[in-house]
């Protein structure tokens, strides 16, 4: 007898004794309450008697066991009886038994067990392989029924076939040893081949995980995230390293917000702290887009970076694409974000009450009638980090690190119509105020810097499943965003206001032509109106490539101006799949066409007497996408992609005062070559190599007068190269981590005739490093490691006195020369689940820069920039929360 039926065995009996021919079951004291079953812990086993085994004969004992509160056996009594041999060996093994002792009211006690031990005859050697799995759903891990399960193989006569129950599960036995191709397909799920090595008498159980074409909504369990990189990034998830809410909820820092897990990924720069930034392979902020459900927002973090705009219990999945994306996303130089999103179901009643040290929050999902085919979800976070914050840090960081007040919140109707037809209709709403400063007695030297920004999104998503396994997806929206700055030091500031109108829409067509060929063909269509207005220094805010110091006077240079855009863009695009040899070779070409037009208010500076003149352009864009996907050995799979990408200029660069209302759409170049392979079922290395080229980049005029509505030029540059690797455990035994590491070099040209620099983006190392592990009765511990280098800055070597304006200026040595010093930080994380009347309840502690390490994160200088020193970060943050879902 193994241990496996050992243990199953003891699941089936382990109840309390009932009276003799009664099923077994668990007997707890009439008073006294069971908390924890006895679970076997060492299992012996029993000697086969002879003259049995030389008779051919197999048999089963009943026994009944006394444990003692040590978990050791005392004592084996024979209810069922199948013969005194069998018997004996029996009650001999079972008395060297060793169980985890049994719990009752939280204490450890004794008690009484049914336990049967089966006897059974080794069988002959086989010859045939046994296959049966799962199969899954992608981001939630509920069982898909139906899928038909098709097995072909050289030793078959004809393909086996197998349906998967309503557990997701499916069987083979007596298949032949060797190559086989199991094919999976579905009423939702186009057809998907692996290639699988069957082991003579070996059982192979394997679990598949499959993405369904925009399935309906599931029971989610609150951990049922799954968090997609793909490398090279495609469409289609063809490639991906997922990491589950299970997960990414217990890594220290992200307090429970699982999108905060992308900050811990390869290819992603630690931004400075409290900036709130996406940096990915170097490229700016500005240039990765972020959508939810498709529907473009500003951005995806609150300001600070502390939390992401959208309640983690809504989110069903997020993709994070560096670069190399596919066809059907555009207009951005950098990497894509994309959040899909989901309405809270499974019971009539669903919700979620969290607080910790930043802020509160609460979702309640309702179903509005019997059938539960129409739900109403509220969400609602606000912080009260301020309140608090403020009297931690020193003055000096108080006036580098932002201390941020945000608030967010969604509303969300899901209808069911039929079975073919899913309507989202969400509106989501996100606001952000900080303020940092450095005061001084003297005036002239006081700094401000102010921010807000408030935005809203409404957005309808409909989607059809056709028999095929294709669907349609059609998702219009319309949003606002509503963004304040003002900049200061002493009587020079700069004030930005801009006021956006986004209307649009997205649809996708899903088509499957044949077994080897998909096609997905949409549209992408967004129009932007934007009113903005302007005052003060023409060199605030600093912008990259600008040669400042933190707390440097500001050009003196000042001027006005109020101006509109409209940008109109219209995107069809196309991008099909071929599969061949089985699915280990998959082309993946694809095609984008991005006409745009544009208009803007104001082309000429404003002057009085002088009339504004408005400005009208339109271009046209056609962005090949190519990507390639080889798996010559189910353990490898090898990977390229390529593309050319545009983005259009921000309107708060078209001014005709501040910018250049005439500056093209920046145009960038994608190559992306990379390999997986999987050393175990849950030990992996991903290697990712790419390189990234971009032109037409809007920069400062290199001109000391530059010409009117020229204060900006399309001449800059920039190139992004480098390498990273992901090594990674999946749970197993309750224990996951993974080691992030890149290795890039992200550099710009202001113009043709300037030397190439390092961008203000650039850091060559970055490393993070997560360990997990679920400690028994519901603990769990973790860390966290992170080191990156410090973003480039440019040296001041030496400065003079302006008797003008009564204050010192700096003289710079070479742009970018030097750097902040490294960022090394290690954070701890313990928490514990305790369960309620069917309800969840988590409490962590989190311990944020454990060993107080005093990390630089700016270079500032003194009035005089004689005296050289460093802006520290935060200091040891402890950070409690919990967490109580029903």
């Amino acid at each position: 007898m193994s241990l496996k039926t050992a243990k199953s065995a003891l699941l089936a009996a382990l109840i309390a004794l009932a009276p003799a021919g009664a099923a077994a079951h668990v007997v707890a004291p009439p008073a006294p309450q069971l908390t924890r079953a006895p679970e076997m812990v060492e299992f012996v086993p029993a000697d086969y008697p002879e003259s049995e085994r030389a008779a051919g004969r197999a048999a089963a004992v009943v026994l009944r066991l006394h444990i003692d509160d040590t978990g050791a056996v005392k004592s084996a009594e024979v209810t069922e009886s199948a013969g005194p041999a069998f018997d004996a060996a029996a009650v001999a093994a079972a008395l060297k038994f060793r169980f985890s002792p049994a719990e009752v009211d939280g204490k450890p006690s004794a008690i009484k067990i049914a336990y049967r031990y089966e006897f059974q005859l080794a069988p002959a050697a086989p010859v045939t392989a046994a296959f049966h799995g799962v199969i899954k759903r992608r981001g939630t891990g509920a069982p898909v029924q139906g899928v038909t399960v098709t097995v072909t193989a050289p030793g078959l006569a004809a393909p086996a076939v197998a349906v998967t129950d309503a557990a997701g599960r499916f069987q083979f036995t007596d298949l032949p040893p060797g190559t086989a191709t199991v094919t999976l397909a579905g009423e939702r799920l186009p057809a998907l081949e692996i290639t699988e090595e069957l082991e003579s008498g070996k059982e192979h159980d394997l679990a598949y995980e499959v993405s369904l074409v925009d399935p309906e909504p599931e029971a989610p369990s609150g951990d049922d995230l799954e968090i997609v990189v793909v490398a090279p990034p495609l469409r289609r998830e063809v490639v991906s390293t997922a990491v589950r809410a299970e997960e990414a909820g217990k890594v220290p820092g992200t307090s429970g917000d699982v999108l905060r897990v992308v900050e811990s990924l390869p290819g992603v720069a630690r931004s400075a702290a409290g900036a709130g930034q996406l940096i990915v392979w170097g490229a700016a902020p500005q240039d990765t887009r972020v959508y939810v459900d498709g529907v473009p927002i500003p951005r995806l973090y609150h300001e600070g970076g502390l939390r992401s705009v959208i309640h983690p219990m809504l989110v069903d999945s997020i993709e994070l694409v560096p670069g190399g994306y596919g066809a059907a996303f555009g207009r951005g130089l950098g990497g894509m974000v994309s959040v899909g999103t989901r309405t809270p179901d499974g019971k009539r009643v669903r919700g979620r009450l969290a607080a910790d040290t930043l802020d509160a929050s609460a979702v309640v999902s309702v179903a509005l009638d019997r059938r539960e085919r129409v739900r109403l979800a509220l969400a609602a976070r606000v912080s009260y980090l301020k309140s608090w914050a403020d009297r931690l840090l020193d003055p000096s960081a108080r006036a580098f690190l932002p201390i941020p007040r945000y608030g967010d919140g969604q509303l969300r109707l899901s209808i069911k119509p039929s079975s073919r037809d899913r309507i989202e209709i969400v509106g989501l709403a996100s606001g952000d105020r900080f303020s940092r400063g450095i005061p001084s007695a003297d005036p002239a030297l006081a700094v401000l810097d102010q921010r807000s920004l408030d935005f809203g999104r409404v957005y309808a998503r409909w989607t059809r499943d056709y028999d095929d396994g294709g669907s349609l997806t059609v998702t219009p929206f319309v949003g606002y965003t509503r963004a304040r700055q003002v900049s200061s030091y002493g009587d020079i500031a700069t004030s930005l206001a801009s006021n956006s109108w986004l209307v649009g829409v997205r649809a996708n067509r899903r088509i499957r032509a044949a077994r080897w060929l998909h096609f997905d063909v949409g549209l992408d269509a967004e129009v932007n109106i934007t009113s903005l207005g302007r005052r003060g220094s023409l060199g605030l805010p600093a912008r990259e490539g600008d040669i400042r110091v933190f707390g440097q006077p500001p050009p003196d240079q000042i001027g006005g101006d109020d101006w509109q855009t409209t940008s109109v863009g219209l995107a069809p695009y196309a991008q099909a799949e071929l599969s061949f040899w089985s699915g280990k070779l998959r082309v993946l070409p694809g095609l984008r066409i991005d006409p745009y037009a544009r208009s803007i208010s104001r082309r000429n500076p404003p002057a009085s007497g002088v009339p504004a003149v408005g400005l009208f352009e339109q271009d046209f864009a056609v962005e090949p996408r190519f990507a390639v996907v080889g798996a010559p050995h189910w353990r490898v799979q090898l990977r390229g992609a390529a593309g050319l990408y545009r983005q259009m200029p921000a309107p708060e660069d078209l001014s005709a005062v501040f910018g250049n209302p005439r500056l093209p759409t920046s145009r960038a170049l994608h190559t992306v070559v990379g390999a997986a392979v999987k050393f175990t079922k849950t030990l992996s290395l991903d290697l990712t190599a790419f390189f990234t080229r971009s032109n037409r980049l809007a920069m400062r005029s290199p001109a000391d007068s530059p010409l009117p509505a020229q204060a900006l030029a399309p001449i800059g540059s920039g190139r992004s190269y480098g390498a990273q690797f992901l090594l990674r455990q999946e749970m197993f035994k309750g224990l996951f981590g993974w080691v992030a590491y890149t290795l890039m070099r992200s550099e710009r040209q202001n113009g043709p005739d300037v030397p190439v620099r390092l961008s203000d983006y650039d850091q060559t190392h970055i490393l993070t490093a997560v360990l997990a592990y679920a400690l028994p009765r519901g603990f769990e511990v973790s860390g966290r490691f992170r080191y990156a280098t410090g973003f480039p800055r440019t040296p001041v070597v030496g400065a003079y006195h302006d008797s003008t304006f009564d204050r010192f200026q700096p003289v710079f040595g070479a742009h970018n020369s030097t750097r902040i010093p490294a960022f090394v930080q290690l954070d701890l994380r313990i928490g514990k689940r305790f369960d309620i009347a069917g309800t969840h309840l988590d409490l962590f502690l989190e311990l944020l820069n454990a060993w107080n390490r005093k990390n630089p994160e700016e270079i500032a200088y003194s009035p005089d920039f004689a005296a050289r020193d460093t802006i520290r970060g935060f200091p040891v943050l402890p950070a409690f929360g919990l967490q109580w879902e029903f």
